[in-house]
């Protein structure tokens, strides 16, 4: 062979070889989500224990389940505690209703992420007479479950989450304390530095219950009010933050006032909810307090600036890592609010929203919220529950349903092209086809073989011009030949 011929023929064989691998600035691992208490109680089509084995099939890996400290507790409506009752003790609580979750669950060789929250029982508030569950909880009473709880699942669960959405009146109250009424008055947050007691207590009580754990503190929402003037004003998500970890508005170390006895925080990953209800993944919030899909950094920037001020202790890395444990769009329909996406819209910013996050490494898990719409909760046109499903609450499927196994994206920066996928039901490294469609064509012609991470990732690097993708792939179970969905180059993130 003429020298000139083989070096053509090992330069494309090397070539050949690397569009093999999986690009190394790609993430190597995503933990693939779902939160659906509806199916785990089986109030949706089709049988819990048919669709967390379709759970399964799709890729999913981890499922995130609520232990409600009320529902378990004993005598949840009275003002005092009752008469005997061992708060650390599994036997003093009712945890029938979860076991069955969790149970199921690891029937079909899922994890599990479980989430320790309130709202508690009447009794457990600081200020009882007020019969509001939500009010003021115990932090020592709140320790005292979460060690009942990590005593009796430690052996089925390892992640925990304390706490859900602390800076939403829903599940924690009061958020701010105010003086004055209407325009007028002056509030201070408060919701932030109850947490701060009760993270403390759950975490501690998690670990020493169950020393393996990785615990998460956090689970915030991702928008709030900037000037609240009630005190049940949804506290914005990065200003919970600061006051969390006790840091000023520009993130230097304060140590007034009710952060004067502060104690540093521990935990293994921060998470958090970055709904961007009809945001795009690459769509930032003008309010510098909010964080949604496209703002992950301003958020890891400001949990960095809390390690550096001694506010946060990352336990086993470096940097903390992010949980996002509830992320979706809501679709209209069913959903008629005039800030809800299509279907087909949820659909294709969903896929972007997955590879924004697989690609950042800071992000370890994404959780989809939920399988099935919520059902109608009156007979109203308006839905007042979550309509963010792969399904509508019939079973029909929505257009997510269809991409959800093998998501795709593409996009283009100033410089390069890139196709990002995602092979859910993979079970190791495979191989797939991507394909292009020029623009200008009709048909699509194969473009390169590529080689996916042992979770099935990959990115591509494309031209820059108008084309569209689509990859194949032969299903790890199945062995039928599979095509996802079509991606249209876009200008993005």
């Amino acid at each position: 062979m003429p020298r000139r011929t083989l070096r053509a023929a090992l330069v494309a064989a090397l070539m050949t070889l690397l569009t093999l691998v999986p690009s190394a600035t790609a993430a190597n691992s995503l933990v693939v989500g779902i939160a659906d208490e509806n199916v785990l109680q089986g109030l949706t089509p089709g049988g819990a224990d048919e669709t967390v084995a379709k759970w399964k099939a799709a890729g999913i890996d981890d499922v995130r389940i609520f232990a409600q400290w009320h529902r378990h507790a004993p005598d949840e409506n009275a003002t005092t505690v009752p008469a005997g009752f061992d708060g650390d003790a599994p036997s003093s609580y009712d945890f029938s209703s979860m076991d069955a979750r969790i149970d199921l669950v690891r029937r079909h060789g899922l994890g599990v992420t479980l989430v320790v929250t309130g709202p508690g029982p009447v009794w457990a508030s600081q200020e009882p007479a007020r019969r509001n569950q939500r009010w003021k909880p115990n932090p020592t009473l709140f320790g005292e479950f979460s060690a009942a709880v990590a005593k009796h699942v430690a052996d089925r669960v390892d992640r925990y989450i304390v706490w859900n959405e602390p800076n939403v009146q829903t599940w924690l109250q009061p958020q701010f304390l105010c003086s004055g009424r209407g325009l007028d008055a002056r509030c201070s947050p408060y919701a932030p530095h109850l947490y701060r007691e009760l993270a403390q207590a759950g975490y501690e009580a998690i670990h020493a219950n169950d020393p393996k754990a990785r615990v998460a503190i956090g689970a915030t929402s991702s928008k709030g009010t900037q000037n609240p003037i009630t005190e049940n004003a949804t506290t914005p998500p990065l200003r919970f933050l600061r006051e969390l970890f006790c840091m000023s508005s520009k993130y230097k170390r304060t140590r007034s006032g009710r952060c004067r006895s502060f104690k540093r925080l521990s935990a293994e990953a921060y998470a958090y909810h970055p709904h961007s209800i009809d945001y795009s993944p690459n769509r930032r919030d003008k309010v510098e307090d909010n964080a949604r899909m496209a703002d992950l950094s301003r958020l890891t920037k400001a949990l960095d600036r809390a390690k550096s001020t001694r506010g946060l202790r990352p336990r086993g890395a470096s940097k903390i890592r992010l949980w996002l444990d509830e992320w979706a769009y809501e679709t209209n329909p069913p959903d008629r609010q005039k800030d809800r996406v299509s279907p087909s819209r949820a659909a294709l910013f969903s896929q972007w929203g997955w590879s924004v996050a697989a690609r950042n490494p800071r992000v370890e898990s994404l959780t989809q919220y939920e399988w099935f719409d919520e059902p109608i909760a009156d007979e109203e046109a308006t839905f007042n529950r979550w309509q963010s499903g792969l399904y509508f609450v019939d079973g029909k499927a929505k257009p997510l349903a269809r991409v959800f196994e093998h998501p795709i994206f593409a996009y283009r920066n100033a410089r390069r092209g890139y196709v990002w996928g995602h092979v859910r039901p993979a079970t190791g490294k495979m191989t797939v086809t991507v394909e292009r469609r020029k623009r200008g064509s009709s048909k699509y012609r194969r473009y390169k073989r590529v080689r996916t991470t042992s979770k099935g990732l990959f990115r591509l690097r494309v031209p820059r011009t108008a084309d569209r993708y689509r990859y194949v792939y032969t299903h790890p179970a199945s062995g039928a030949k599979v095509t996802s969905g079509v991606a249209k180059m876009r200008n993005a993130r």
